[in-house]
């Protein structure tokens, strides 16, 4: 189903990321700015931060990063947009981090990819995989989209 990118001390539970983009541009919200209270930036985050971005923004298919991700099938209906940190994970794991020696596995292109993670009403977080850092930008902004699931 994915690329794992990471792995709990047990060795059972982790992150899994699709195997390509979702978007290669889509904006973090639905043309409305306002605080959606997706504020978790850590580890798992992902998933609460979808759900709150889905109240406050609607579930239009294709609307948002958030929507994609959550309307993303590949045998599963438990994708969502990941955090901030769950971006950097997927950097230095299997994208171009290169932490783990791998090389860039996930294919990530040098571009910006959407975290969920709101900075305020009218920006959110994105993590720049050429750079290798994070950055919020408008709400507005188009970015690439990458699905996470946990296991």
């Amino acid at each position: 189903g994915g690329i794992i990118f990471y792995l709990d001390a047990s060795g059972c539970h982790g992150l899994i990321a699709a195997p390509s983009d979702q978007s290669t541009g889509i904006q973090w919200y639905n043309g409305v700015y306002t605080d959606t209270y997706a504020s978790g930036s850590g580890l798992f985050d992902g998933d609460g931060n979808c759900y709150r971005i889905r109240r406050s923004q609607g579930d239009c298919a294709s609307c948002t990063a958030a929507e994609i991700c959550l309307d993303l099938g590949l045998g599963y209906s438990d994708w969502y947009l990941p955090s901030k940190y769950e971006l950097n994970l997927m950097y230095r794991n299997i994208g171009p981090g290169n932490a783990l020696g791998l090389g860039n596995v996930g294919g990530f292109s040098p571009n910006s990819y959407w975290s969920s993670t709101e900075y305020d009403y009218f920006y959110a977080w994105n993590f720049h995989f050429g750079y290798g850092n994070a950055y919020f930008y408008s709400k507005g902004s188009t970015f690439y989209v990458r699905a996470v699931r946990a296991f």
